[in-house]
């Protein structure tokens, strides 16, 4: 796959696995599917599988076991297909200055640094707020048109 990848966030990372939002996880798995056919080229932040392990594990009304989880993120990390990004202390600065200047939650600020950093411009997620930030195109897969 020789296309830049475009990142996953969190929120569609739980919805591929939440029984209790059927239509969102039917988007979200085919997404990711996608992903596993070698069709597209996807990526995530540490702090997104970081995020999704919490939600899933301690935040959703059905919590998922911890086999499922360690399994999820296992098989994103191993395949070829899924590129896993980190940050840096320079990255956590960049994220303070994109959070002051388009007024984010640090997280959301802390994940376009990192897309930055990654030369990442586009973003699978429901949350519109990083449409704010110049550079990064936002998809949300669960809109029609």
């Amino acid at each position: 796959m020789t296309a830049r990848p475009a990142l996953v966030d969190t929120n569609i990372l739980c919805y591929a696995l939440d029984a209790d939002e059927p239509e969102k996880r039917t988007v979200a798995a085919e997404l990711l599917a996608r992903c596993f056919r070698s069709e597209i080229p996807l990526a995530v932040s540490v702090q997104n599988l970081a995020e999704f392990s919490v939600v899933m594990l301690e935040k959703v009304k059905n919590p998922v076991p911890d086999t499922v989880v360690t399994r999820f993120v296992r098989n994103i990390e191993s395949f070829d297909g899924w590129t896993v990004i980190g940050y840096d202390a320079k990255t956590i600065m960049d994220a303070a200055a994109i959070r002051k200047k388009y007024s984010l939650h640090f997280w959301d600020a802390l994940l376009a640094a990192t897309m930055k950093q990654h030369t990442i411009t586009t973003i699978y997620t429901e949350d519109a707020h990083f449409c704010k930030i110049s550079g990064i195109t936002v998809i949300n897969p669960f809109t029609k048109g």
